[in-house]
């Protein structure tokens, strides 16, 4: 333990040691979800800028955990550390890519701290509710909202004008469009992630597709604890642990997206599909409309799986409709590349810079 507390202080003295040499302007907090790859996530949004790990630590943990018993916060040695090193470093902006969950960064500022601090929200309406309720108006100086819905629930904890849409980004250099590949089976129908998904309508419209259309072949792609039970209904594939050309793998041998959601801002899986020119048969949620439309994607009323398949059923029987649809999808992405939408973020950041 005491090995382990002296490398965390080296850590952390390295940390300060980066950002006084560095002096950024901006600052991002290190976020990654262990189900984001590479190229996919938040983080990407720095662009390899300056960010903060939020490891920290320079107190004994005994020591470190008895000041939180007494303070009644659990991450008050890390926020301090980080509002040191922006001290340290002079930096303008510290920006959280995912404040929904990042709230103890920014629960309570120092006097002594002149850092503007700034966060994107992701969380759907239904969860925003309960965090707006728990964030203090003027902890944050401006809020980046991944879709404007979000908005009427956050824009009141910050300055009129400081709370803005900017899109969440897909790595359309990586995810680029490719014609289908050769099948060794029928049509496949894939599915990308777990937060949020509509499984029991996925699993009902699967099966009223294959009574129809019994070659037709469905991949689910997510974390093991979420999907691994879904193997057993018998019409679906499950895989994870996958890598992140397996997954762009995946998106190329699909014949569409297959999506139906419970509750949606941004989504990545739609953008990846999106990028690799693919059309979707997704829920009809207000925020999807934010990043498709009508000519990429053919859209249902939530938790009707005779709509999802009916769907699915008219670009299965129209291949044409299907190749004009995955063309219109690959150029709606642009819109959504990383450098463009990067470029949108830190202008906003920049000019609370000033």
């Amino acid at each position: 333990m005491l090995r382990e507390w002296k490398n965390a202080v080296v850590h952390t003295m390295k940390g300060f040691g980066a950002i006084r040499s560095s002096r950024p302007t901006i600052v991002f907090l290190d976020q990654r979800w262990r189900h984001h790859g590479a190229y996919s996530g938040y983080l990407v949004a720095n662009g390899g800028g300056f960010s903060l790990p939020r490891d920290n630590r320079l107190l004994p943990y005994p020591l470190s955990r008895r000041v939180a018993r007494i303070k009644h916060d659990d991450q008050w040695e890390q926020r301090l550390i980080i509002q040191l090193m922006l001290r340290a470093g002079n930096a303008r902006v510290l920006h959280l890519v995912d404040g929904d969950f990042d709230t103890w960064a920014y629960r309570s500022r120092a006097h002594w701290l002149d850092t503007r601090i700034t966060a994107t929200f992701h969380q759907t309406e239904d969860k925003l509710r309960d965090i707006a309720c728990g964030v203090k108006a003027g902890s944050l100086d401006g809020i980046v909202c991944v879709s404007r819905v979000q908005m009427p629930w956050l824009e009141h904890l910050v300055p009129k004008g400081r709370c803005v849409f900017i899109p969440h980004g897909v790595d359309t250099d990586f995810f680029a469009a490719s014609p289908p590949v050769t099948q060794t089976g029928g049509p496949l129908l894939l599915a990308v992630g777990a937060h949020r998904r509509d499984f029991k309508t996925l699993i009902a419209a699967a099966k009223i597709i294959k009574a129809n259309r019994p070659d037709v072949r469905f991949r689910l792609i997510g974390p093991q604890d979420a999907v691994g039970a879904l193997a057993q209904e018998g019409v679906v594939e499950v895989m994870f642990n996958v890598s992140d050309t397996e997954l762009r793998a995946a998106y190329r041998e699909s014949y569409m997206l297959f999506l139906p959601l419970e509750a949606a801002t941004a989504n990545n899986a739609l953008l990846e599909s999106m990028a690799t020119g693919r059309p979707a048969v997704i829920t009809d949620l207000p925020a999807i409309h934010e990043y498709t439309a009508a000519d990429a994607a053919l859209f249902c009323d939530p938790g009707n799986a005779q709509a999802h398949a009916d769907a699915a059923l008219r670009l299965l029987s129209d291949r044409g409709l299907a190749t004009r649809m995955g063309q219109a999808a690959h150029g709606r992405a642009q819109e959504f590349s990383w450098p463009t939408v990067r470029s949108s973020l830190l202008r906003f950041l920049h000019d609370l810079a000033r």
